[in-house]
């Protein structure tokens, strides 16, 4: 007897994320028939957390993520029939090396560069600096190809090689962490904070689909934001909240955040 696909959908609104995770579901029920194991793609932190939810306590099928490094952002989830111990996330590192000057090339341009090979972002988890350039965790099936041809960053040469084995990339991070205050944890709130705007254009931005969540574009300003939320919006950059502290004596609330500088 297969999984009851719509029970396990039936909380999610009709949509993209309902979509996808049907596609994980319907992967799990062939991890579970064919007594193979299966692979997703690459997730945002939002779409992790709603499939793990999904599948945990599924019978005849295990659940893994991997992304390359404990802290990953984008990671994939690993379905193995029953307690299947050698997974495969079928996951490999791409080191790229700039002949030129490192330091004016930024995340941006590297993940532009690949894009523009035609790969998409679901087959690519987190892409992360290096002292010689970056290194991006890619699907197996098209490491060959990026390997092949991703050799340019701007205007300058990129040498491209796979990871050797169990090699993990020497990252390097490039940003400032910050403490400021904000009248409540809401988006809106939190985002006119971090960005210096003014409360009505960080409504607007926000209305406007400019914000995302954890990987989910979110237009409710009003919802409250939660420790190691990931907030990126559009034109502006990224913040990660790392922590939440007690009220000022004015009775605002004093939240940490780390803000990635892409050069």
């Amino acid at each position: 007897m297969g999984f009851h696909r719509e029970r396990m959908l039936s909380h999610l609104p009709p949509g993209e994320v309902r979509e996808k995770m049907a596609r994980i579901i319907d992967l799990a029920e062939l991890c579970r028939r064919s007594s193979k194991q299966q692979v997703t793609d690459f997730l945002e932190p939002f779409l992790l957390k709603t499939a793990m939810d999904i599948l945990r306590g599924l019978d005849d099928v295990s659940v893994l993520d991997d992304g390359g490094y404990p802290e990953a952002e984008r990671k994939r989830l690993v379905l193995l029939p029953g307690e299947w111990e050698l997974p495969d996330s079928r996951s490999c590192w791409l080191m790229g090396e700039v002949r030129g000057e490192v330091d004016k090339i930024g995340h941006r341009d590297y993940l532009g560069s690949l894009l523009g090979l035609g790969i998409r972002r679901e087959k690519m988890g987190d892409l992360k600096l290096t002292k010689k350039g970056c290194a991006v965790l890619v699907d197996r099936d098209v490491a060959a190809y990026v390997e092949a041809h991703w050799n340019q960053v701007q205007r300058f040469p990129l040498s491209v090689r796979l990871g050797d084995g169990d090699e993990k990339p020497d990252f390097i991070e490039k940003g400032e962490e910050k403490s400021v205050t904000v009248a409540s944890l809401r988006f809106d709130a939190i985002v006119a904070a971090i960005w210096h705007l003014s409360r009505s254009k960080a409504d607007e931005a926000i209305s406007r689909g400019l914000l995302r969540v954890n990987g989910l574009e979110t237009s409710d300003g009003s919802r409250m934001a939660s420790v190691k939320d990931i907030l990126s919006l559009r034109g502006f950059g990224r913040a990660i909240l790392r922590e939440i502290g007690g009220p000022t004596k004015k009775g605002r609330i004093r939240i940490t955040i780390w803000q990635p500088v892409d050069r």
